[in-house]
């Protein structure tokens, strides 16, 4: 029955599944367990199916893998803690943690364009792009598909954009469930959407990640849509969009919060530079501007309300007077 569960899984979940029952492709529907905290296993596993093209790998249940040195360190991106993602890879756990603990900087994870990974159940932690400045991705740098499941990223820096996840151009990422928490970067402290990536956030949050420029909890240049989720206590030190930042991509929020965020400067909930953004029965509340649009601050693009409410906001709802139809000043 496990055995079954995890090929239907497989066929369904990841694109690029559907092979033919092979002898090779049999054998690699096999999960792999890796015992407690062995990080050389597990760099194996990741290793074994980037060789097939594909794989399930399974971590034991409340167990911490540490890692203590990158294991590439070289390329483009910087140095990662695991194997770069070639393959389709699907990783379970239930409790698990993958962390960095180093004083050498790395992230965890990078998945590689014609790559795709799957967390279900795992935690991402302590990773560090920040070798050298403009260095992408603190927790999770994906050129691929990225799929998070009932997991969290929480804890991560990079020196460049996106602390906890970094959306490549032309990547996606697919986040249900799960947090995205405590991350810090120069833009897009907890996620950063680049130019045609595409990012879906359903029943997530993303909450007290910080940036230096913009976008405190997510920066979005590409296409990003959140449904159900919470956008919460994330702050910008300098410039503008506490919550979110929004500027060329459209931007689609369904139901869900943007609460308590704070911008050093505009927008302390949403900040939006050209966007379309749509928000659908989305309550914008208690956020904090330092100068306007302490719920929302939009610079050019359009922006559309329909139901929910801009509430209890400092020291404005929305900004310019009148460039946000339907919100209270």
């Amino acid at each position: 029955m496990r055995g079954l569960t995890l090929a239907v899984l497989l066929s369904t979940s990841v694109p690029g599944l559907a092979a033919p029952a092979t002898a090779e492709s049999q054998s690699s529907r096999r999960a792999a367990t890796v015992p407690c905290g062995d990080v050389t296993e597990l760099s194996n596993q990741i290793n074994q199916a980037n060789t097939v093209g594909i794989g399930v790998i399974v971590l034991a249940a409340g167990c911490t893998y540490t890692l203590t040195a990158p294991a590439e360190t070289s390329g483009p991106d910087g140095a990662n803690g695991l194997p770069t993602i070639t393959g389709h890879l699907i990783m379970l756990g239930t409790g698990a943690t993958i962390t960095r603990d180093s004083a050498t900087p790395f992230r965890i994870a990078d998945v590689a364009t014609q790559g795709s990974l799957r967390l279900q159940g795992i935690t991402v932690s302590g990773g560090s792009a920040s070798a050298a400045p403009g260095t992408v991705g603190g927790g999770i740098l994906t050129h691929g598909n990225l799929t998070l499941v009932a997991s969290a990223v929480t804890g991560n820096t990079a020196s460049g954009i996106g602390g906890g996840i970094a959306v490549a151009a032309g990547a996606a990422a697919q986040l249900t469930a799960s947090t995205v928490s405590g991350n810090e970067a120069s833009d897009g402290g907890g996620v950063h959407v680049s130019t045609s990536g595409r990012l879906t956030v359903t029943s997530g949050s993303v909450k007290e990640n910080t940036a230096t420029y913009t976008g405190g909890g997510l920066a979005n240049f590409g296409s990003t849509v959140l449904t159900g989720s919470t956008i919460r206590d994330n702050t910008t030190d300098t410039f503008e969009g506490g919550g979110i930042y929004t500027a060329t991509g459209p931007l689609m929020v369904t139901g869900g919060s943007i609460a308590e965020n704070t911008a050093a400067t505009y927008g302390g909930g949403i900040a939006s530079y050209g966007s379309t953004v749509l928000l659908v029965g989305t309550s914008v509340q208690g956020n904090t501007a330092g100068e306007q649009g302490g719920g929302v601050y939009k610079n050019s693009g359009t922006f559309l309300l329909i139901g929910g409410a801009v509430t209890g906001n400092t020291p404005d709802q929305c900004a310019p007077a009148g460039a946000v139809p339907g919100c209270p000043q």
